[in-house]
């Protein structure tokens, strides 16, 4: 078993022994190796400027994809091929797209250029998506104080005219993919005096991991704790990384349900629902940016419970399991009730969630997803919603309404939910719905909305869902013959 960490760095090994491995990667390349491209600004992931490509075994070959390096640890990396601005470039002349920014002129003051340069070649290593959005998403993780967008997405359209190679075929990076390999596949630990970080191959060595030490930290995508770092200095002592075990990088489909794997990030996630729940698709296109979804994973969303996270809604009201595991097995826990006060579950010391289990929508079902925030792309929601609306010959037959932002726990709206089975689907069912949802929840005022805009949402988000079905009726017979 590995006691240090192993990465390359823009070609080049590097390994980090005892409390180095600690520090975030923003730290390691700014201070000791002074490679100041990537900057710093709000040191939570969401302005971009950090933005690197780490380069991690995905299938068959190496993938590299844009993360934000401030809220990344250096334990983190193990295994993987980081590429920074300094390392994109091969020999003398720029990366293409260093020079499709120069061309059309997509850089002012430059001081987040470099991050911007980066998602720009982590979407060109995707293969420049000719989705008409593509560009557009592959940048909302990226703030410009300028305001200089149109040039950058003009720079963008020169490179989905002209997609660049991959890394991978550089000559230079051939030799280290089956070192990354084989480093990846390894179980690590760093055992210190005051400190304790491992990362098993197996769920068994995790659990019995857990269960000697329950205050232990559970890591996947490891995005929270970044944050919590680096604005209120929170650094757990020791640290359990389910990232190694590989029976939880699956997504496993069945004609009745989806189930993720612990480790699966949002981006896959988000590949994953496209088809059978594209409302939902929508929602995770708008949750963090691409640098945080290909990091962030839905269990740990979950494992998180925050009462506005944008998952939660629509897993309560598609009923879905959460699979706990211990030294006594693995239970199924419903995910309506798990919550029993604010971001406190019903989970023992020695549970992991291993698995979350996502039915799908039977054909008779309409659900809506409804997110509010200040800002549409990568922002914390205000307000959410999720409903759920089964209806057979325009009388409701079964109906589920989840709220988010408005109490300490995303709530499940039973009496809304009684008063609209058995009703006509019309307008007038939906007004009074919405009057009822309003009377069942107490929000409170905070930074992000007051009491009576939550209140007036809840009313409002009920009669929302009714006119947006009617507008969709005929597009839904027409695709139907």
């Amino acid at each position: 078993m590995r006691d240090h960490v192993r990465f390359y760095l823009n070609g080049e090994p590097h390994t980090i022994r005892g409390d180095d491995a600690f520090v975030t990667l923003t730290n390691y390349l700014r201070g000791p190796l002074g490679k100041v491209g990537t900057k710093v600004v709000c040191s939570e992931g969401d302005c971009g400027a950090c933005t690197i490509l780490a380069g991690r075994w995905r299938g068959e070959e190496i993938r590299y994809e844009p993360v934000d390096a401030c809220i990344l640890f250096l334990h983190q990396l193990d295994g993987t091929h980081v590429v920074t601005v300094e390392g994109l470039p091969e020999g003398e002349g720029l990366h293409p797209v260093q020079q499709a920014m120069v061309d059309h002129h997509g850089s002012q003051c430059g001081f987040c250029t470099p991050g911007i340069v980066m998602a720009l070649a982590g979407w060109a290593e995707a293969g420049c998506p000719h989705e008409p959005a593509s560009p557009r998403i592959s940048l909302t993780g990226n703030l410009c104080r300028c305001t200089g967008y149109l040039p950058i997405v003009e720079a963008a359209d020169k490179l989905k005219r002209e997609p660049p190679c991959s890394l991978n075929r550089r000559e230079k990076f051939a030799p280290l993919q089956n070192d990354l390999r084989r480093i990846a596949s390894e179980p690590l630990k760093i055992e210190m005096a005051t400190r304790l970080y491992f990362a098993p191959t197996t769920l068994a060595e995790a659990i019995a991991f857990k269960v000697q030490h329950p205050d232990a930290v559970i890591l996947a995508g490891g995005t929270e704790l970044g944050v919590l770092h680096n604005k209120r200095g929170y650094d757990p002592l020791k640290i359990l990384s389910l990232t190694r075990i590989g029976e939880l990088n699956a997504i496993t489909r069945t004609p009745r349900q989806i189930s993720f794997g612990a480790n699966v990030n949002w981006t896959q996630v988000e590949e994953a629902i496209r088809e059978p729940l594209p409302e939902f698709h929508k929602i995770v296109q708008r949750f963090g940016s691409p640098q945080i979804r290909n990091v962030g994973t839905l269990a740990g969303n979950v494992a998180n419970g925050s009462p506005i996270a944008d998952s939660l809604g629509l897993l309560m009201v598609m009923d879905a399991t959460l699979e706990l595991a211990s030294p006594r097995g693995t239970r199924q826990r419903p995910i309506n009730g798990f919550y029993t006060g604010y971001k406190k579950k019903d989970m023992a010391a020695d549970e992991l969630i291993a698995r979350v289990h996502l039915p799908l929508p039977d054909t008779a079902d309409r659900i809506r997803l409804t997110k509010v925030s200040r800002r549409f792309d990568l922002d914390i929601a205000t307000f959410g919603a999720a409903i759920r609306i089964r209806d057979t010959g325009g009388v409701i037959q079964q109906a589920a309404v989840a709220l988010t932002g408005v109490a300490a726990t995303v709530v499940r709206l039973a009496e809304t939910e009684a008063f609209l089975r058995g009703r006509a689907f019309d307008e007038s069912t939906f007004q009074q719905a919405g009057r009822i949802a309003r009377s069942e929840i107490r929000p409170i005022d905070d930074v992000r909305g007051s009491r009576d805009f939550r209140l007036q949402l809840a009313e409002n988000v009920l009669l929302k869902f009714y006119h947006d079905e009617m507008e969709a009726a005929p597009m839904r017979a027409k695709a139907r013959t």
